[in-house]
C-alpha cells in the first residue's frame, strides 16, 4: 500500500471513525480546500473539521468506516467506502431514530507534502435520508 493510500486510511480511521481530532492538523494542510463543502459553509480546514464534529459525529456517535476500494493516480487517492452508525443525534434536520444507517461515499483526495490538500466527495445522502424516514 502506498503512503498516500495509508494517509487516507488513517484519516478515515482516526478522524471519521474514532473521532481523534488531535491528528487533524497533522493530516490536513493549512491551505486545504474542500471542493464539495455545503453551500455557505467554509471550504477550508475548519469547515471540513466542523462537518465531522458538528454533523457526522453528533448524528452517529458509533460511526464506523469500511473502505472497499482505493485507486491512486497523480497524487490523488479515490476511495469508495461505507459509513455506518446508529442515528443518535440530529442529521440533516431529522431527529434521532435509533436506526442503524449506512451512507455510501466516494472521495477524491489530493495529497501534497503528506497532507490533504484538496477534497471532492460524493455521498448518497438521499439513501441515508430514506433509511431515516422509512417506517
Amino acid at each position: 500500500m502506498t503512503a498516500n493510500k495509508e494517509l487516507v486510511r488513517r484519516f478515515n480511521r482516526e478522524i471519521i471513525q474514532n473521532g481523534n481530532l488531535e491528528v487533524f492538523r497533522d493530516l490536513v494542510a493549512p491551505d486545504f480546500v474542500n471542493r464539495t463543502a455545503a453551500p455557505g459553509a467554509p471550504n477550508g480546514p475548519e469547515g471540513f473539521l466542523a462537518f465531522f464534529t458538528q454533523v457526522l459525529r453528533r448524528a452517529f456517535t458509533d460511526l464506523q468506516v469500511e473502505i472497499h476500494d482505493q485507486i491512486e493516480e497523480n497524487g490523488k487517492v479515490v476511495t469508495r467506502k461505507t459509513l455506518a452508525g446508529t442515528h443518535t443525534g440530529p442529521f440533516l434536520g431529522h431527529a434521532p431514530t435509533g436506526r442503524r444507517i449506512t451512507i455510501q461515499v466516494t472521495d477524491i483526495v489530493r495529497i501534497e507534502g503528506g497532507k490533504y490538500a484538496e477534497h471532492w466527495g460524493s455521498a448518497d445522502l438521499h439513501g441515508a435520508l430514506a433509511q431515516i424516514t422509512s417506517a
